[in-house]
């Protein structure tokens, strides 16, 4: 079964959401970070007092099209299957965007489903981390791309 419309991620690039691709992408890795200040007291007893919780997602996408142009070089070239943000609309992103953003996360359900509000999770984020390597040259450039994200 192919989920078309049904990515896990958008991000909102200032104007419209934009949807990030499921081609190649490993699983979402949720991390909490726990912002506290603990202390030993005299007795020996901990007392702690937590601040914030904050999230961090990561993923990777393997074998990501650089782009989701049909020509390139005057022949087909390879889209992302889904019709999401390819490699170099990620990349892009990221080299425009140097503070927070929204990004949108979708519980596992198709979107031409009814959908309630606890489907749909809004968090700002910031990315803390970007890289990329080329894997294929040719007609079709193909990346791996890896990604975190940091809520604010």
């Amino acid at each position: 079964m192919s989920w078309v419309d049904n990515s896990i991620m958008w991000w909102y690039d200032g104007t419209t959401w934009q949807k990030i691709t499921d081609h190649g992408r490993s699983p979402l890795s949720i991390s909490i970070e726990r912002i506290e200040n603990k202390q030993r007291m005299v007795d020996g007893t901990m007392r702690r007092y937590t601040v914030a919780k904050k999230r961090t997602w990561s993923c990777d996408w393997e074998n990501l099209p650089h782009s989701n142009s049909a020509i390139k070089n005057g022949r087909p070239g390879m889209k992302t299957a889904d019709g999401g943000w390819a490699g170099q609309d990620i990349e892009n992103f990221h080299n425009t965007t140097d503070g927070p953003f929204k990004m949108r996360l979708r519980a596992g359900m198709d979107e031409g489903k009814a959908t309630t509000d606890a489907a749909i999770e809004e968090v700002t984020v910031m990315i803390t981390d970007y890289s990329r390597e080329v894997i294929k040259r040719g007609n079709s450039d193909l990346w791996n791309v890896s990604i975190t994200l940091e809520e604010v």
